[in-house]
């Protein structure tokens, strides 16, 4: 008699779905997928962004370290932070008072009553609010908050109003009054 060949038994291992259970399982793929993005928002958010109370220092002190290495020298116009001073008062970008400010657009209009009954809405609010007449290039009456001397003091007061007015607000530079 010839030998026999024993065959070997190999595992083998199905899966078995219904259409009902494959859609159940991107639905579930789906959920993680989102979950794992908006997770990925929130955590660059706080990261990235500085809070209100000295939140961003290690932006600032970077940024005026890149400024001085492009440069080569230091300009006066980035001022490093005091290791003794406390807070966030010595931290930032220092203007002379007598020559520009930092102030956030909140808003333009092309209407010039428009303008005018948002700056009301603002002061209504509590923020010292006004508005600059169109530039030549521009036929828009821009909506400012505040006048503010340090770059600092205006991202913390933007991040304020992002928050609790639900506003974007964009720092611009003023030309000193």
């Amino acid at each position: 008699m010839a030998a026999s060949k024993r065959k070997k038994k190999r595992f083998i291992v199905r899966f078995q779905l219904s259409p009902a259970g494959i859609a159940g399982l991107g639905v579930v793929v789906f959920c993680v997928f989102l979950w794992m993005f908006l997770l990925g928002i929130w955590a660059g958010q706080t990261v990235l962004l500085p809070e209100e109370a000295g939140g961003g220092k290690w932006l600032s002190e970077r940024a005026a370290a890149i400024w001085e290495q492009t440069t080569g020298e230091g300009s006066g116009r980035f001022v490093t932070p005091a290791r003794d001073k406390d807070g966030p008062d010595s931290w930032g970008i220092n203007v002379p008072a007598d020559k520009s400010v930092f102030s956030l657009q909140v808003a333009s209009f092309r209407d010039r009553k428009e303008a005018h009954r948002a700056v009301l809405g603002w002061q209504a609010r509590g923020y010292e609010a006004f508005f600059l007449a169109p530039a030549e290039d521009s036929p828009y009456f821009r909506v400012f908050v505040g006048r503010y001397q340090k770059l600092i003091e205006a991202n913390r007061v933007a991040v304020i109003l992002e928050k609790d007015e639900n506003v974007r607000a964009y720092i611009t530079m003023l030309p000193g009054s």
